[in-house]
This record gives C-alpha cells, structure tokens and sequence, in this order.
C-alpha cells in the first residue's frame, strides 16, 4: 500500500495505490481511513454510504459519504478510503508504506510515571512550632475594665447626623 499526491488537480488531494483487498472489505458503519488523514490515525471517521459510478448525481465517479465523531459528513473519492486497521483487529499501524515513514520516537521529560507536584528537600520545609493549648476557652475575650469604659465613652459622645431620622424599613400605611 503506498500513498500519492495529486498536484495537478486543484484543490491537490492522497490517494492509497496497490491496496490489498482485505483493506477494501467495507461494511456499512465501518472505521475508515481517509489518505488525507493517514499520519493521524486516532481519528475516528465512519462509513455512511458507498456510492459505485454513476450511481449517484454527486458522485459520477464513484465515491464515500464519511462522518466523524462530530456529525460532519465528508467526501472522498474510491481510492481515497481504505478499512482502518484497527477495525481488522491489526494491532500494528500501517508499516508497509514506502513513501511515508511514522516517526515513533517519545519525548521523556521529567520523572516517568510520577504526576503532580514533586516532593520538596526536607531541608527546605518549614519548621511549625509546637502547638500549646491555650487555656480551653472558645469565642471571644473579655474586655479589661479600660476598654469598657472607652467604648461606653464613645457610645454616649456619639452624634446623629439627623436626630428625626427613624431607623429601619418604613411602615406601609
């Protein structure tokens, strides 16, 4: 199986040559693989309808009707297509193309298999110092005697800026 480019027809368009035949067994609703997106082969496009020439309006020469996982129909002619391998159970991809080549190499960073935050140098944690227990009462503190006597202060020296002014919502009469 190799893959062509087409230049001289506009828009330029793959197509598969010497296919084997097990690559050309389409059923309905089966994984395909369009030429255009051999160097992804994660992408999932189905089978929707198989047109021979002459068969259809739209398609003199023959072609494939294809969706994706999204609902979008695309159009490709008859040697565009070929049976996705892993629907033939193949577990390796394509290896037998002559003009492509799949570079396979894994770009490692970091630690492998180790996710997250990464542990810190003990010698640069922070030292909590040890908790006392603070005498067991909740809330708020007491005031000293002072502190009464300057709130009480501030509370009678308090002036309105309109005395006539009622606090609260209005009565509806």
């Amino acid at each position: 199986m190799k893959i062509n480019e087409n230049n001289e027809a506009f828009p330029p368009y793959k197509y598969f040559t010497d296919v084997e035949e097990k690559f050309l067994n389409f059923t309905p609703n089966c994984r395909v693989l369009p030429a255009r997106y051999f160097n992804e082969p994660n992408t999932f496009f189905s089978l929707k309808q198989k047109y021979e020439p002459g068969e259809h309006k739209n398609f003199p020469k023959g072609g494939f009707e294809i969706c994706d996982v999204n609902g979008g129909i695309y159009n490709f002619g008859l040697n565009e297509v070929v049976v996705h391998p892993f629907h033939l159970n193949m577990n390796k991809y394509f290896s037998t193309t002559l003009n492509l080549s799949i570079n396979k190499e894994k770009i490692i960073t970091g630690v492998k298999g180790k996710r997250g935050r990464p542990k810190k140098d003990p010698s640069q944690l922070k030292i909590l110092p040890v908790y006392v227990p603070a005498g067991g009462k909740r809330g708020r503190k007491p005031l000293s005697e002072e502190e009464k006597a300057k709130r009480n202060l501030l509370k009678v020296n308090k002036v309105l800026t309109n005395p006539e002014r009622k606090r609260g919502r209005p009565r509806k009469s």
